[in-house]
């Protein structure tokens, strides 16, 4: 380090007074050899106090009391300790000006003792970040108010929409004729087309928002999409077109895929090609690459269809949310445009991808790729002999029902939807009716809206089970129209033994009522012991001897 009077660096010091930052020369005894215009700018107090001699420890404190005049004494204390530290190790320092910048001093130790600060005004990062922060909290109230509304329009909608299928199923069951059964045929395929729109709006919402989880079981693919392509056979047949499935000699008999997600890729694409083929048909054909290290394969289901094809322009627009090919598609054949969007996502979260190649005039093929672990066959579950298709209607012939909803409709959809699989239905209005119901009658599973008044779902499964009744450990299932991610797993974690969301759909019900009796099994309801545990229980009166009666 030259001498203080040396000419040369004395013109070095009024070219760094040019600059835009700070420049700062401390003396190896604390005092300032020189600090530029614009360090002066950012902390006057400071070095005006060190030029008038007064020591660098007092000054410092002198200029933090200019900054910041209503500071309470600790937090002066700390504040200044900070400062001093820094200085003293050479640490990055970030504080804020007298002009009110936000300034990041470096400091470094020259070899001869001299400590060199050089500022960096970083205000507009401040700035910055803070803009994006505060963006970045009314991105996520947004999106947690969508998802609100979400959640709250699918509860509201699909209140109704049990009501409109319940009903509609229960008359499929009634001799109509041949009109009334078209028009009954029709309210069933419009609610369900409704159903399905409102799925893929939740599915949708919950793909922006991260929340969609891809959760593999171990599957027979080969199976898998042989039972898809017999569902839509019939409609292919009703077209007059042929549906045709191949499948790779390579690709192996059991993958871990997430079933649900596959077969709504494949349900999707298989929709659209049948839709739009008027002549000729569908193939399907499953291809396998080969095996990675890790035990995972690439999958590709290509299903052609000799329909209308699509142009390169139209092409471009497929996969947007609420597109379609063009405005003359939706009029004529419908739909949301949601389905093929969707399919992207899903396959994309699963490692794939849906391409499409087309032609106008010549047909489509579309591509939808996902990755999948090999696995093992899982292990057999060995049925007795009454494991037939009608297995599970049998099981349920006699079972005792207790059905708890606020909602009169939701009450007689499930009436509709149980007595013909010969399930003894009672049902109640509320939470309290219903444990009155169980402690005086004798029922062996109960079906349980969540959101009722005065005592919900939740309230009434924690009296269930925190009772010590002989009816402590019955089977409950969750009837309710949540249904966005993580609702099912939420009430099973709360203790439910199974999930149906609204509207109930007749297939989901038997399929949840032969898991519960899979798992823990449904009790019938034996007539000598139920009019037993009525004696045990003192219940003499009228009403409870007739449903026994009814029961048996």
């Amino acid at each position: 380090m030259q001498d203080d009077n040396n000419i040369p660096a004395e013109r070095a010091w009024l070219a760094l007074d040019q600059l835009q930052g700070g420049f700062i020369v401390y003396r190896p005894d604390g005092t300032l050899r020189y600090a530029n215009k614009a360090a002066r700018e950012h902390w006057p107090v400071l070095y005006a106090s060190m030029d008038d001699g007064i020591p660098f420890h007092d000054s410092v404190a002198r200029q933090i009391r200019s900054l910041f005049p209503r500071l309470n004494e600790a937090t002066f204390q700390v504040r200044h300790t900070i400062v001093m530290d820094a200085i003293r190790k050479c640490k990055d320092l970030d504080m804020v000006t007298a002009t009110g910048r936000h300034v990041v001093t470096s400091h470094s130790r020259m070899d001869d003792g001299h400590v060199i600060g050089v500022t960096h005004d970083v205000t507009d990062l401040v700035q910055r970040e803070i803009s994006l922060n505060a963006a970045r909290r009314h991105a996520l109230m947004a999106s947690e108010a969508k998802s609100e509304f979400l959640a709250s329009m699918s509860h509201e909608i699909r209140t109704p929409l049990n009501g409109i299928i319940g009903m509609a199923e229960g008359l499929r069951h009634r001799a109509l004729g041949t009109e009334e059964a078209e028009m009954v045929d029709t309210i069933v395929e419009s609610s369900h087309t409704l159903l399905l729109l409102l799925n893929d709006i939740l599915d949708l919402s919950r793909i922006e928002a991260g929340r969609l989880e891809i959760t593999p079981v171990v599957e027979n693919v080969r199976k898998r999409i042989s039972w898809i392509e017999r569902n839509y056979r019939p409609l292919a047949e009703q077209k007059g077109l042929f549906l045709k499935v191949v499948f790779d000699p390579k690709l192996p008999e059991h993958l871990a895929i997430d079933t649900t997600r596959v077969r709504q890729c494949i349900d999707n694409l298989l929709t659209n090609a049948l839709k739009f083929t008027k002549e000729g048909g569908v193939t399907l054909a499953v291809m396998a690459g080969d095996m990675s290290r890790n035990g995972r394969i690439a999958i590709s289901v290509h299903v052609s269809d000799t329909g209308i094809g699509i142009s390169e322009e139209h092409r471009s627009r497929l996969f947007q949310n609420f597109q379609q090919a063009d405005s003359s598609t939706t009029r004529e054949y419908g739909g949301s445009g949601l389905g093929l969007a969707i399919s992207r996502k899903l396959a994309q979260l699963m490692g794939g991808d849906v391409t499409c190649v087309s032609k106008p005039g010549e047909g489509s093929i579309f591509t939808f790729s996902f990755e999948a672990r090999v696995a093992d066959a899982p292990r057999k579950v060995v049925k007795s002999a009454s494991g037939t298709a009608n297995r599970e209607v049998d099981l349920l012939k006699g079972v005792r029902a207790l059905v708890v909803d606020d909602n009169t409709i939701n009450r007689r959809v499930a009436r509709i939807v149980l007595e013909p699989l010969g399930v003894i239905v009672t049902d109640v209005p509320s939470g309290k009716d219903a444990l009155s119901h169980l402690k005086s009658e004798t029922f062996d599973i109960v079906l349980l809206d969540v959101h009722m008044p005065n005592m919900d779902g939740p309230e009434v499964l924690r009296r269930i089970r925190d009772s010590r009744e002989r009816w402590n450990d019955i089977p409950v299932i969750a009837l309710t129209a949540d249904a966005m991610n993580g609702d099912r797993e939420r009430y099973l974690k709360m203790g439910m033994d199974d999930y149906i969301p609204k509207p109930i759909i007749e297939h989901d019900l038997l399929a949840a009522l032969t898991r519960v009796h899979d798992k823990k099994g449904i009790r019938r309801l034996d007539p000598a012991q139920a009019l037993t545990d009525l004696s045990d229980n003192d219940i003499t009166s009228p009403e409870s001897s007739r449903k026994v009666a009814v029961g048996s």
